[in-house]
């Protein structure tokens, strides 16, 4: 009888150490988790590079805690989502087994917080989110526990698997929970080039939308007609971008807007663009510049608009993209790939990009 392969110790990796630029990733090989009772060690085949790990890094983020949760550390192991196959499981594990195929949750829920008996899992204290406040994916193998994997079909892509449940667990929350965009509907949506924004383009247009985008670069139109979208606008000239927009509604506004950038001037757009009674969804994390919000009391009188925030989502939306996924009803642009040892490179380009549509990746096997 064969023996089964030794249960590897380390990983190579990449660690951040130090605040400042792509150059303080570090890639070498690191100690890994002891395999627990409940633990599943997996092969990561795929994980993403995202706008949070650019700030994390550059310590934009130093300093700074959700409510409800624990202050994020340095050194970290960046990286939310990942993809892969198992390695080992714990003894006690019964859901996975060697050789599956899983996706890491990205949005975890504490089952005893309050916030979950409220429906409001994505909410919930008492958690360590990967790549937040626990070791992220940036890795050649993760440890972690059973309730921090999802299992997938056999036939479902694990690249594609690998960027899929951030960007369009909180897009299906926005389109489904928050704004409730349904069939006929228009949206705006500022900020489309990235993940979020092209799973909330797919999910409008699943859910009966016509959705206009827009952006700053004339060189990116094409591609963001290739994601879905009706109406690309080159938000340069507000004035002639808010006429456009006005002139595809028959003058009536948009029914939804939502704004991805944090830029002031592309969110007074939205609101600007707004139908009466229309919704607006600032879902950036943070505004450019700081400052405050350019919004009045009068946009929401005269208007009579709504304003919802959104922060993650929560399991069952998780489940619902999973299920879109499997069934080959969505899918997420690639723009470029790298090894986990150039996870600089992948970072440079992601800062620095400006036609840059659709998401960068970390491949560990290359």
């Amino acid at each position: 009888m064969n023996n089964p392969p030794p249960v590897p110790t380390t990983t190579k990796a990449v660690r951040v150490f130090e605040y400042g630029g792509p150059e303080q990733l570090v890639y070498d090989d690191f100690p890994l988790e002891p395999l627990g009772p409940r633990s599943v060690l997996v092969a990561v085949h795929t994980a993403s590079v995202s706008g949070w790990d650019l700030k994390y890094r550059s310590g934009l983020l130093s300093g700074k805690a959700l409510p409800g949760r624990r202050p994020l550390p340095m050194p970290q192991q960046l990286g939310r989502e990942a993809a892969g196959t198992v390695v080992a499981i714990g003894a006690d594990v019964t859901c996975f087994t060697p050789g599956q195929s899983v996706v890491a949750v990205v949005h975890p829920e504490n089952p005893s917080s309050l916030e979950t008996h409220r429906g409001l899992g994505n909410l919930s204290t008492g958690i360590d989110i990967p790549g937040h406040a626990a070791l992220g994916s940036y890795a050649q193998y993760l440890v972690r526990d059973e309730q921090m994997w999802l299992p997938l079909p056999d036939h479902v892509d694990l690249e594609q698997a690998a960027v899929i449940l951030w960007p369009y667990g909180t897009a299906h929350r926005i389109v489904r929970d928050r704004l409730q965009i349904g069939l006929g509907q228009t949206v705006l949506i500022c900020g489309a080039s990235g993940g979020m924004g092209e799973a909330t383009v797919q999910l409008a247009r699943l859910a009966g939308a016509r959705v206009a985008v827009t952006t700053r670069h004339e060189q990116k139109a094409d591609l963001l007609r290739q994601t879905g979208a009706d109406l690309v606008v080159v938000s340069t000239e507000g004035d002639a971008a808010r006429e456009q927009l006005r002139e595809w509604t028959g003058g009536d506004g948009v029914d939804h807007a939502v704004d991805y950038t944090g830029n002031p001037d592309l969110l007074r757009l939205g609101v600007d663009s707004l139908r009466l009674g229309g919704k607006l969804c600032p879902a950036a994390g943070n505004q450019r510049g700081g400052g405050l919000i350019p919004l009045t009391m009068n946009d929401f009188t005269r208007w009579e608009m709504e304003v919802v925030g959104v922060r993650g989502a929560r399991h069952h939306d998780a489940v619902a993209v999973l299920d879109l996924l499997a069934r080959g009803q969505i899918g997420i642009r690639i723009a470029a790939r790298f090894p986990l040892s150039d996870a600089q490179s992948a970072h440079a380009l992601l800062e620095t990009g400006m036609d840059l549509v659709g998401r960068v990746v970390l491949q560990p096997s290359r």
